[in-house]
């Protein structure tokens, strides 16, 4: 006879769904422990539901997650967009853009490539978790989600895709930091001059900062619009045609959600203030449920998609090579271009300010940019993979 979870009802199951981001967020900042440089609190927020989910605590399925679902995703999908300023990026750092979009090219040909060597053994539907993968690397864990849920990619192989992704990037943001040491042969290999280096220096002196400050008539106006998107998105998705499996009408609604907060980052809502810490507060509730309902005894092919995964990120390294060659940028630029795709707007300062300070506000630009490559590159990643089945 199958127990009953302890918590079933709408208001039970909320709340240890948002105790739990509460708690670690708490327990990281607090105490600041080592372990959370190597497992930070984004994992724990989606391994504890796992195990509670599964010792009955909350249940794996739920109209709660359902419902949050059908608009949080695209919801955080725009507040994240409305954050970039293509403009002032292209005018500062077109170089190191350039760069971005070269290695965010390489995910996608790395996802493919890793996709047909080990087809074999992963499990079926696997083209929809690499549509997820490249759609984190090359934007972000909302990307991820995007992605995700616009392929309807299951629950447990979303499970194998967050731990890939931070796996595979605990190997490889060292190496990243690391490369600050290969600048004198590097620079030479790109042939970077030493103006423009100083170019840069001086124009990112000029870079405005957005403030993070959020007051209630902005989160109003942000969810206001947020929601008028989707609207928007979900009436013009079915006038068009489907190409099923991949591009369904699911996936038309959140690409056009993309485009649309795209073309929303082009106006005065652009100034709004808290769009990130709004957006960030449903992506961690988004991951809190997913690890919810994922059932890890379904995980089978894994350590295939990790290897596969890690193949992925060598083809993006390379691509990232080959793009500071043509675009002539220092290694720090280039570092700066490939962790902005990788880890995205979190980790992305982090590896500035270990290179060069200022780079910082350029880092948070080209982490913006793959938020906006992230969905599309994602959905284009995950039809590829299906085509090669």
């Amino acid at each position: 006879m199958d127990t009953q979870p302890l918590f079933q009802d709408t208001v039970g199951v909320l709340t240890v769904i948002l105790m739990i981001p509460v708690f670690f967020l708490w327990l990281e900042r607090r105490f600041r422990w080592k372990i959370f440089d190597y497992l930070p609190a984004i994992i724990w927020i989606f391994l504890v539901p796992i195990a509670l989910s599964n010792l009955d605590v909350i249940p794996r399925q739920s109209p709660v997650y359902t419902e949050f679902k059908a608009f949080a995703v695209p919801l955080f999908i725009v507040l994240m967009l409305l954050d970039i300023n293509i403009k002032e990026a292209i005018k500062v750092a077109w170089r190191g853009a350039g760069v971005l979009v070269l290695g965010s090219l390489g995910i996608v040909v790395g996802a493919v490539v890793s996709f047909a060597i080990f087809e074999s053994g992963l499990p079926a539907d696997t083209w929809r978790g690499f549509g997820a993968l490249a759609g984190s690397w090359i934007g972000g864990t909302g990307n991820l989600a995007a992605v995700a849920e616009s392929l309807s990619t299951p629950s447990e192989m979303v499970g194998i895709v967050v731990l890939v992704d931070n796996f595979v990037y605990l190997i490889y943001f060292p190496i990243i930091l690391v490369c600050k040491r290969w600048a004198p042969s590097f620079n030479r290999f790109s042939r970077v001059a030493e103006a423009d280096i100083r170019h840069i220096e001086e124009a990112t002196e000029a870079v405005e900062k957005k403030s993070h400050d959020l007051h209630f008539s902005d989160a109003l106006t942000l969810l206001g619009f947020g929601f008028a998107t989707i609207l928007l998105a979900e009436r013009l998705a079915p006038l068009i045609p489907e190409l099923p499996p991949v591009l369904t009408e699911k996936t038309w609604a959140m690409l056009l959600v993309t485009t649309i907060g795209i073309l929303l980052s082009a106006t005065p809502l652009k100034n709004v203030r808290g769009t990130e810490p709004l957006a960030m507060t449903f992506v961690y509730i988004y991951m809190t449920m997913i690890g919810a309902q994922a059932d890890l005894r379904n995980l089978a092919g894994a350590q295939w998609f990790l290897v596969a995964g890690i193949i992925c990120i060598a083809i993006h390294f390379l691509f990232i090579i080959v793009g500071a060659r043509i675009f002539r940028v220092d290694v720090s630029m280039a570092a700066v271009a490939s962790v902005a795709a990788v880890g995205g707007a979190a980790s992305a300062p982090v590896a500035a300010g270990y290179h060069r300070e200022e780079l910082v506000p350029i880092s948070i630009m080209l982490a913006l940019i793959g938020y906006g490559l992230g969905n599309y590159l994602g959905v284009a990643t995950a039809l590829l993979c299906q085509m090669l089945m």
